[in-house]
């Protein structure tokens, strides 16, 4: 059915989907008044990545490290100068002009652990995903979970104590795909970057697979089969359209009967790897959800495609892995 050559592309696909990339902490500016003389506020704690910025509107000044790393010139009035600390430590400077009376500050760079890796998620039941990853550090005070459904934005959802690696994310939809991401915590409120995202969908209700408007059943009524859609001015099902001739694949609309969008087939693999194949191939650059559940098992998959991007063809040879 497929040569080598379309099993890469489905590999890249997937991964693509999957957004497993990782993340990394977003930096922070702190900003340092030169006010009267003195640095304010002194010292200042960051971690490896932040960004200084100090403001001197208030006399002739300058900023020079005692180290030589950085500086902001000649002595003047009215200026800003930013430096960003990529390495632990701490660093001293001085007004060259008021050293002597005491004009000095420091930035202390704090090390934060470091970021936990092969973060993977699976469907436990139709509330829960099961996280589990790799500490990579030895000096971390906990680690911190945030989560995202498809189009959303992170928001933290729980916390584990040092050392734990595994966490059960509860109260969540039935088939419904979910992203997470982990980070770890370190003392004085540091924070290590995020994990690689990983994602999973929970599992549906074992129900009989009843065709209707927006329902598709294929290969034996053993694949439900639903598809949602969204414009920048609103949204619905898509509109199912079966094949007698060919059961194991159907038809979507979204807009109007005569202009189809998606076709859709979940194909029997079982003598081949031992699973069954999802395909699907859409003409549209609307957002949508593809949502396939097998009745059997309750194990659901989801496919997205995010708005204004041309839907790209998905074969996804791994999709069930129950047979026959």
């Amino acid at each position: 059915m497929k040569d080598r050559r379309t099993q890469i592309f489905t590999a890249s696909i997937l991964a693509c989907l999957a957004l497993a990339a990782a993340a990394p902490l977003a930096a922070a500016e702190v900003q340092v008044r030169v006010l009267n003389n003195v640095f304010t506020p002194d010292p200042v704690t960051i971690q490896p990545g932040d960004t200084v910025t100090w403001t001197n509107n208030s006399g002739h000044h300058n900023v020079l490290s005692s180290n030589g790393v950085f500086s902001s010139g000649e002595p003047d009035f009215g200026w800003t100068f930013s430096h960003t600390f990529t390495s632990p430590g701490t660093f001293s400077y001085i007004c060259q002009p008021h050293a002597i009376f005491g004009m000095r500050g420091q930035v202390i760079v704090k090390a934060g652990p470091a970021a936990p890796t092969g973060l993977s998620a699976a469907a436990r039941s139709v509330s829960e995903v099961v996280l589990d990853w790799t500490d990579r550090s030895n000096n971390e005070t906990g680690f911190r979970i945030e989560r995202k459904g498809l189009g959303g934005a992170f928001q933290e959802v729980g916390s584990v104590g040092a050392g734990v690696t595994t966490f059960v994310a509860g109260g969540l939809a039935p088939a419904t795909f979910y992203t997470f991401r982990v980070r770890a915590t370190g003392a004085g409120g540091a924070f290590s970057g995020f994990s690689n995202e990983a994602g999973a969908a929970t599992d549906a209700p074992i129900a009989p697979c009843a065709a209707d408007a927006d329902t598709l059943c294929v290969n034996d009524d053993r694949f439900r089969v639903g598809v949602a859609w969204r414009t920048g001015n609103g949204n619905g099902a898509g509109q199912a359209v079966p094949i007698a001739s060919a059961p194991d694949s159907g038809l979507f609309y979204f807009f109007d009967a005569s202009n189809l969008e998606m076709l859709v087939k979940v194909l029997n693999a079982c003598g081949l790897n031992e699973r069954y194949w999802l395909f699907y191939a859409a003409t549209t650059n609307v957002e949508l959800t593809l949502t396939v559940t097998d009745i059997r098992t309750g194990k659901v998959k989801v496919y997205f495609n995010p708005l204004n991007n041309p839907a790209a063809p998905v074969q996804d040879t791994d999709a069930f892995a129950t047979c026959p």
